[in-house]
């Protein structure tokens, strides 16, 4: 799949080609960064399985060993936040091996922990992002296509949700459109919802990852951020899917709350459907953008520091209110003496409760064992 993002690791924190993990999955270079982990391509050494592996290294909180593969938290303070993020990485990739073979969902082979964090085996996808997609056309996406990305979303969000659990990231860049017709659902987001939120997932709702498809497809045919407050019509949005797109990102008991009710409101829908077309070619120019876009976002030195920055991308709530909590994590102040000897008094005095606790223990099994005599 071409998963390049425009940000970049230090080679030093990257897997070295020919890394081989979980005793048979193969790094043979690298597919792209993002915030929240690494994408290699590689194969699979006892079939020959063309893979892409997914690493969690969220940059923010962790780095890898100045020698060796291992990753770990920067300090203390964010060692809960990226232990969290790698269990949810884990359990949800594990869930979605049971949803092998799917049409519409990559498949993922295995996941594992290796290096201190967490790692899936997927199928290599050939195909651009929704967002690489309009890019590369330069317009915005036409109805017909949106309905037959919203029709395999609707499978795709079948399979996922029976198996008890959410995307919780669905967006342009986790929708990839593939040069065989299949529109399938990637990057999956439960390790980015769980450092978010700094607690279990379980209680999520399937409506969450509704309303993503449709603000995603509405932004994508419109340009324009859809507001679950105040959606407003727009001429390239056909009125009967306007009205389904309302009805998924309604904050009420009107909304589509289940995959079920969503494939009947699309039913409903009489629109033409038709495959946004994607050629080998599209896939070359979009790694070949993203090429460029990642060397234009390198750390700039002190002369190109000067020059004007370009405008930033426009990001959501979630990835805002994330930065913020991983930078008050990060950041946190140094301990004070005052507040390093309190620590030490308090660990002195577990040590001494602790003690006391098994010299007890020990003269309580001698007093029953002299009884027993």
């Amino acid at each position: 799949m071409n998963q390049l993002g425009t940000q970049e690791q230090e080679p030093a924190q990257l897997l070295p080609a020919g890394t081989m993990l979980h005793r048979r999955y193969v790094v043979d270079g690298l597919l792209g960064c993002g915030a929240y982990g690494v994408t290699y391509y590689g194969h699979d050494e006892k079939t020959g399985t063309p893979l892409a592996m997914k690493e969690y290294f969220p940059q923010a909180i962790a780095a890898r060993a100045d020698e060796g593969l291992t990753l770990s938290p920067k300090n203390k303070a964010s060692g809960s936040l990226f232990f969290l993020g790698s269990e949810m990485f884990y359990r949800q990739h594990l869930a979605l091996t049971d949803a092998k073979g799917s049409e519409s969902v990559v498949t993922v082979y295995d996941a594992f922990f290796e290096n201190g964090t967490s790692y899936a085996a997927m199928e290599r996808l050939e195909g651009v992002t929704l967002e690489q997609y309009l890019k590369l056309r330069r317009r915005r996406l036409f109805p017909d296509e949106s309905m037959y990305i919203a029709a395999s979303m609707a499978d795709a969000l079948l399979v996922v949700h029976s198996l008890n659990t959410l995307h919780y990231d669905i967006s342009a860049r986790s929708i990839v459109l593939c040069t065989d017709g299949s529109v399938k659902l990637a990057e999956f987001g439960a390790a980015k919802a769980g450092l978010r939120a700094r607690r279990e997932l379980d209680d999520a709702e399937p409506w969450l990852d509704l309303a993503a498809v449709a603000r995603t497809l509405y932004e994508a045919m419109t340009g324009q951020a859809a507001d679950e407050d105040d959606l407003r019509p727009h001429g390239n949005v056909p009125p009967e899917l306007f009205d389904l797109f309302r009805q998924m990102l309604a904050a009420d008991g009107r909304r589509v709350s289940s995959v079920f009710e969503y494939r009947h409101a699309l039913a409903c829908v009489e629109l033409g459907a038709i495959c946004p077309d994607v050629t080998v070619q599209d896939v070359q120019a979009a790694l070949q953008y993203t090429k460029n876009n990642a060397a234009r976002n390198r750390p700039q030195n002190d002369a190109e520091s000067e020059q004007p920055k370009q405008p930033t991308q426009r990001r959501s709530v979630l990835d805002r209110a994330l930065d913020a909590m991983e930078s008050a994590v990060t950041s946190a102040p140094p301990k004070t003496a005052q507040q390093a000897k309190r620590e030490q008094n308090v660990k002195r005095r577990i040590g001494l409760v602790y003690a006391g606790i098994v010299a007890g223990t020990l003269i309580l099994a001698l007093i029953v064992r002299e009884l027993i005599r």
